[in-house]
């Protein structure tokens, strides 16, 4: 798992030889006149901000600060870098497929160069993230409906990778209603930026190894725990939202995790009562829920040939899925592999990079065939489908099986 996404950041100019068709245009924008390309929020009512925080943990030290040449010699409090999306105002139907009037980058600066340098400069382009933007409005004023506090979702990582690779999701959730916290877990992340540009970089070695995982999911957890402390402090809110909490609603929250973000949001659900409701995206049990089972409703998003009768690192599926006494499915997802959860096959579709993929008999299967843009569309309808209804109390026909509006969805449990 964790080798392989890897691979997908700092090797993917060793592969070649297989296309796959491009997302549709109206998904992916151009700006005219220049060299900047950005991702849309999707079809939401709710134009969307960002807020970038930088939280440092005064209750637990970094088990890895050591590694940490950029900073000096530690010990280091654990720092976790978040980006809150959230709904602005509610979107003007004059400005439908218009540019939007406010963009940010889709990474800082040196955490682009960074990926630049390791992935695209190896395919031959300069400059690719970093002229990559979201059309967040950064800092912007927070929508209050008087209430009616916006949910809460947390979002954990996939294992190596960067919270930026949940922007389109993430965006594309608040456009529907939601508060959407994205966190960096420091060391396991390639790369993490402060907000006074420091590097943080990932350096452990998890693959193969199950006590560093088993210490990496423990700080991952703690990473989420105090997060949502954060947001829960109304000075917090105050100095960062402008807001006094009333637009928040923290004490039952949804979480996501993709990959190994997915056994963080389990074993983040069993510790920590907030947590309401979960989603795995094509991720793992590894956690003491494997044993110890969860009371909470719970949705696996799998790729395709993903699921409990298969072998595979997803083989402990069925072992956990009787001790789940709550609310509980299973959905595949046609065309899709593991990377498909990420923002990486839309950022791959913008830039027409499908040709650097594997081939279909290596490791295509962990980006499957569909595009970025409908696997965004997709993730977003079920993902809010499901939050909706346990967050919000509002039922949702896609929940109760298969339609015809995507039939790309298998209901396998």
């Amino acid at each position: 798992m964790y080798t392989y996404l890897k691979q997908l950041v700092l090797g993917l100019s060793t592969y070649n030889g297989w296309t796959a068709p491009s997302a549709p245009q109206s998904a992916l924008s151009l700006l005219a006149g220049d060299q900047q390309q950005y991702l849309s929020h999707s079809s939401g009512p709710y134009e969307v901000g960002v807020h970038v925080q930088e939280l440092v943990d005064p209750s637990r030290l970094d088990p890895w600060s050591y590694l940490d040449g950029d900073r000096g010699s530690g010990p280091f409090n654990r720092v976790v870098m978040m980006s809150t999306y959230y709904p602005t105002a509610m979107k003007d139907p004059d400005d439908e497929g218009k540019p939007p009037l406010h963009v940010m980058p889709y990474m800082p600066n040196l955490t682009a160069a960074i990926y630049d340098k390791d992935v695209f400069a190896q395919l031959g382009l300069n400059d690719s993230f970093t002229n990559l933007y979201t059309s967040a409005r950064e800092n912007g004023p927070i929508l209050h409906i008087p209430g009616e506090p916006f949910p809460v979702i947390m979002v954990s990582t996939g294992g190596g990778t960067t919270r930026f690779y949940y922007t389109a999701l993430a965006e594309a959730l608040a456009s529907t209603g939601y508060i959407v916290a994205c966190i960096d877990h420091s060391h396991d992340s390639l790369v993490v930026e402060l907000l006074n540009h420091t590097l943080l970089h990932g350096r452990l070695p998890l693959a193969g190894n199950h006590t560093l995982l088993l210490m990496d999911l423990d700080a991952r957890v703690g990473d989420t725990m105090f997060a949502l402390d954060e947001l829960d402090k109304l000075d917090v809110l105050v100095e960062h939202f402008s807001t006094s909490g009333e637009v928040f609603n923290v004490s039952r929250v949804g979480m996501m995790g993709h990959s190994l973000g997915g056994a963080t949001m389990s074993t983040s659900m069993l510790r920590d009562a907030r947590i309401a409701a979960g989603v795995s995206l094509d991720g793992v049990f590894f956690g003491p829920e494997q044993e110890a089972g969860l009371d909470s409703p719970f949705l696996i998003l799998g790729a395709e040939g993903h699921d409990s009768s298969k072998e595979g690192w997803w083989s402990n599926w069925p072992h956990v899925w009787p001790k789940i006494r709550a609310w509980k499915k299973q959905l595949n997802i046609k065309g899709t592999g593991h990377v498909s959860f990420s923002d990486v096959p839309l950022i791959f579709d913008i830039l027409d990079l499908r040709k650097y993929l594997p081939d279909p008999d290596g490791e295509v299967d962990n980006w499957g065939t569909i595009s970025g843009a409908r696997m965004l569309e997709i993730e977003t309808a079920y993902v809010a489908a499901f939050f909706d209804r346990f967050l919000k109390g509002k039922s949702s026909k896609l929940l109760e099986g298969e339609t015809g509006q995507f039939p790309e969805v298998d209901f396998i449990m």
